[in-house]
């Protein structure tokens, strides 16, 4: 695996423009290292709970906790016939107790409180942790022990940020898809579809192909103060790795045409098109494959270059 390519750069106004402009991540060392929140967690195992405490409104947030078999990861049993893991909601504080009392525990399980809105739980972190390059995008927060969630990936444009802890990010281009061995598309542990290949202990012979994607994958060794740009669609992998890590996310909308909002997402129309393909036979995939290639990949040639503008209608170019 490759290293992900690094840039020393700065929280600047045109980082957002850059960012959209990347095909592939990039690690952003040091991007937030201004942040009080990564000082306070710097400070000691426990800082950056500390810190949280004083913004925090008592609202709760959703915990997950492995079970004993998971080893520490958030996905599937070895048969795929469950969840390895168990989700309750609790206060933030009450959070913060369990993973206080985890941390001297040992074979501990795993626990996270994912995806929270740093807007509804701690309101006032944004005041003093900005993020200038992405105003008005509200951020999630990700706070927990050792843990990896599996490779999966999102649909908008990412900056992941570390606030507390170590934590390493393997990624995957889109293409690997086919090698990466990803699991139901609507029985998932959080919407989005994960790998059901196990990231610590894969099984090759079960699994042949997730040897390609690991031979196609970026790596991303992360501490506090770095953050990481994840562009739409790469899958990846995160493994927390510290007793107490708090990673902070901004996600925002790839933005079309304004007409374009009437219509389904680019992720609706796979799932109906899966659902249409699914029924036909082997010949008709085919035949239909040549023209999802031709009129929606659009790779080879401008399918609607030699029709006059006013008749292009679906074809048409959108700047």
């Amino acid at each position: 695996m490759k290293l992900v390519e690094t840039w020393t750069a700065a929280d600047g106004p045109r980082l957002k423009e850059m960012l959209e402009q990347r095909a592939e991540p990039v690690l952003l060392r040091g991007a937030v290292s201004y942040w009080p929140a990564v000082r306070a967690g710097l400070g000691s195992p426990l800082g950056i709970c500390g810190y949280l405490a004083r913004f925090d409104r008592g609202v709760e947030v959703i915990a997950t906790k492995t079970r004993a078999a998971a080893r520490g990861v958030m996905g599937y049993n070895d048969d795929l016939t469950d969840f390895a893991f168990v989700k309750a909601r609790m206060p933030l504080a009450e959070f913060m107790a369990h993973l206080d009392a985890y941390r001297s525990a040992d074979n501990a399980p795993a626990i996270a409180a994912q995806c929270a809105k740093v807007s509804e739980v701690i309101p006032g972190f944004l005041d003093e942790n900005p993020m200038p390059a992405l105003p008005g995008v509200v951020p999630n927060f990700w706070l927990g022990n050792a843990l990896t969630v599996p490779v999966h990936h999102d649909h908008p444009y990412n900056l992941a940020c570390v606030v507390a802890g170590r934590r390493r990010f393997t990624l995957f281009p889109p293409a690997q898809v086919g090698n990466l061995y990803i699991g139901p598309l609507e029985h998932t542990p959080s919407g989005a579809p994960i790998s059901v290949v196990h990231p610590q202990a894969p099984d090759f012979e079960r699994y042949p192909r997730y040897r390609l994607a690991l031979a196609a994958a970026q790596v991303a060794e992360m501490g506090p103060g770095d953050a990481l740009y994840i562009p739409p669609l790469w899958f990846h992998q995160v493994e927390a790795l510290e007793k107490v890590n708090l990673l902070v996310n901004y996600w925002w909308p790839v933005v079309g045409a304004p007409a374009e909002a009437l219509l389904p997402s680019p992720a609706q129309a796979l799932m109906q098109a899966i659902q249409v393909m699914n029924a036909l036979p082997p010949a008709q995939r085919d035949a239909w494959a040549a023209m999802f290639s031709h009129y929606v990949v659009q790779r080879e040639q401008d399918p609607g270059a030699h029709i006059p503008a006013p008749w292009q209608g679906a074809l048409a170019r959108r700047p």
